[in-house]
């Protein structure tokens, strides 16, 4: 599953270290673009996904991130 933002921002993007727990966000610009993240401790949980394509060690990780704002629209695909 990932998902397309119905409005495209730049702001928001920091690196998925600077997220807190329970902040959720979108991956930008690397390998994971449209994986939707949610910071869990020191854990990032990739929404969706089976429990071995999350990242642990999140205070380490610098995969930029663009946080979700209240309200925000999202488009969800390949949720098959």
């Amino acid at each position: 599953m990932g998902a397309s933002l119905l409005k495209e921002k730049n702001e928001n993007i920091i690196a998925a270290k600077d997220l807190k727990s329970g902040q959720i966000a979108v991956m930008v610009n690397n390998n994971y673009t449209g994986t939707i993240v949610q910071r869990y401790g020191d854990n990032l949980v990739a929404i969706g996904k089976s429990s071995g394509h999350g990242w642990s060690g999140c205070n380490n990780n610098s995969l930029p991130v663009r946080i979700l704002e209240d309200g925000e629209l999202i488009q969800i695909f390949d949720n098959n």
